[in-house]
């Protein structure tokens, strides 16, 4: 294992982007971080158009992206490192329990395709936004109930659930990236808010940002207000 080097895994969304000022400051930390030749990870919930859309409004860099929750890995070129489906099998009964009437809105996800039907084959990430935070973490917690089997299903902002393959997770897809890499475990550094980085901050070095939900908070080493402050730390 390579020592030498350290990996960080931040969040995108109130991580690494909490406002343009914090942004700024972050990417100017990720800078100096990578001249040390260590490897920087955004490990986001966003479809591939979405982190796409941000990355070309922003225009920061990084060495790895992990989307849709971890079910793919990228690297800085676009090339698919791995991908990791939602069973096929399981897809029409999930949609029957998602309560599509009561939604404000869906689509699924398909390795690149950021925008695809129920109908489309091999879904990544299935995402659905309801009228109340309520009535998302209600079927959430149906989702996760009845196909725990299956999938991981998570509540994320603006009263949305989102779901993936079991079989990953952002740890999950940080574990199969590092021991490509030949990253000590001991090595890596993990930062974010949100349910789905939960298992992610208990796995490695884990901080929360100050505003993360409170089971994050209770696994994270440290709260941090930002990623430059970790970095600072960690360098």
């Amino acid at each position: 294992m390579d020592a030498k080097r350290k990996v960080l895994v931040s969040d995108y969304d109130q991580t690494f982007f909490i406002d343009e000022e914090s942004l700024k400051l972050n990417m100017q930390a990720v800078a100096e971080f990578r001249k040390q030749e260590n490897i920087f990870v955004i490990a986001t919930g966003r479809s591939y158009l979405d982190f796409h859309n941000k990355l070309d409004m922003y225009h920061f860099d990084y060495d790895y992206v992990i989307i849709n929750h971890g079910a793919t890995i990228l690297d800085a070129k676009n090339q698919v490192f791995i991908n990791y489906h939602i069973d096929n099998n399981i897809i029409n009964n999930i949609k029957n329990d998602l309560r599509l009437d009561k939604s404000i809105s869906n689509f699924c996800c398909s390795e690149l395709d950021s925008r695809v039907s129920f109908e489309h084959k091999n879904l990544t990430k299935i995402h659905v936004k309801y009228n109340s935070k309520e009535e998302a973490m209600d079927v959430n917690k149906i989702i996760n109930d009845k196909y725990h089997d299956y999938v991981n299903s998570y509540y994320v902002t603006e009263n949305s659930v989102e779901i993936i393959s079991k079989e990953i997770d952002k740890s999950k897809a940080i574990n199969i990236l590092v021991e490509k890499l030949k990253i000590d475990k001991d090595d890596v550094y993990t930062i974010g808010d949100g349910y789905s980085d939960i298992k992610m901050i208990e796995d490695y070095k884990g901080y929360a940002i100050k505003n993360s939900v409170d089971e994050l908070k209770k696994v994270a080493i440290k709260e941090v207000s930002n990623v430059s402050d970790l970095i600072e730390e960690i360098m």
